[in-house]
């Protein structure tokens, strides 16, 4: 089973946003990030990229600026 971790770009750091993500979907503006078990991480912003090797995603805030 693959799992991922989303991080959080901020002034080019990264922060935990969730972890063991097994499902993402989005809606609007919004990223839905599930967990193996279900839980929901909802985040306003946009995928910076996914590494499928080492299993993670890099997110970043909408700056409304597109």
């Amino acid at each position: 089973m693959c799992l991922s971790t989303v991080y959080v770009i901020k002034e080019e750091e990264k922060e935990l946003l969730c972890r063991n993500i097994a499902e993402i979907t989005s809606s609007g503006n919004c990223l839905h990030f599930i967990d193996v078990m279900g839980i929901p991480t909802i985040f306003e912003g946009e995928i910076v990229s996914v590494n499928l090797v080492d299993n993670y995603i890099d997110v970043r805030p909408r700056t409304g600026s597109r």
